[in-house]
């Protein structure tokens, strides 16, 4: 009898052998983050300079719509903004794509740009700079377009936040 159960005990250890051999700790790719943070108490971009301004938020989705994420805005000396945004949001069915918008205290909303995933999960992400101030528009809105060139917003909103001033 213990001669038939010798291969029960010697299966396992051997399957998990085998697995061992299999094993793959090589990355599927990186992803970059542009996120300014304060050394020695300044937080400086390497292109624009001293930050004057931060702000940051976070965005929770809307209607229904399962979306979390951050967002950071940034004022520099030279009078230059930075918003980055990431998103974790379900894959933008084909024809269509997330735009995020800054949307002002008279109602108008201002695109930022299209949110790139760059993986094919739900991460997303933008990156909008500007010459132009806006640390003024602290509404963030991110809608879901159909690709059909309207520029306008669509009606369908998927994620807000509101940014938060702070002193770093």
């Amino acid at each position: 009898m213990s001669s038939r159960l010798l291969p029960l005990f010697l299966l396992p250890a051997l399957l998990l052998s085998a697995c061992w051999w299999q094993q793959d700790d090589q990355g599927i790719g990186t992803e970059t983050y542009n996120v300014i943070l304060p050394q020695n108490g300044k937080a400086v971009h390497p292109k624009y300079g001293k930050e004057t301004w931060f702000a940051y938020g976070a965005l929770n989705g809307v209607g229904g719509s399962v979306a979390n994420g951050v967002a950071q805005a940034y004022l520099f000396e030279g009078g230059a903004y930075d918003l980055s945004l990431q998103l974790n949001a379900q894959i933008a069915k084909e024809g269509t794509f997330y735009e995020a918008w800054l949307k002002t205290g008279s109602g108008q909303m201002l695109s930022a740009g299209h949110l790139v995933n760059h993986f094919g999960d739900v991460r997303h992400q933008l990156q909008f700079e500007s010459k132009e101030d806006f640390s003024g528009d602290l509404r963030v809105v991110v809608t879901l377009e159909k690709d059909d060139g309207n520029p306008a917003p669509s009606d369908q909103v998927i994620a807000e936040g509101t940014l938060k001033p702070t002193k770093r």
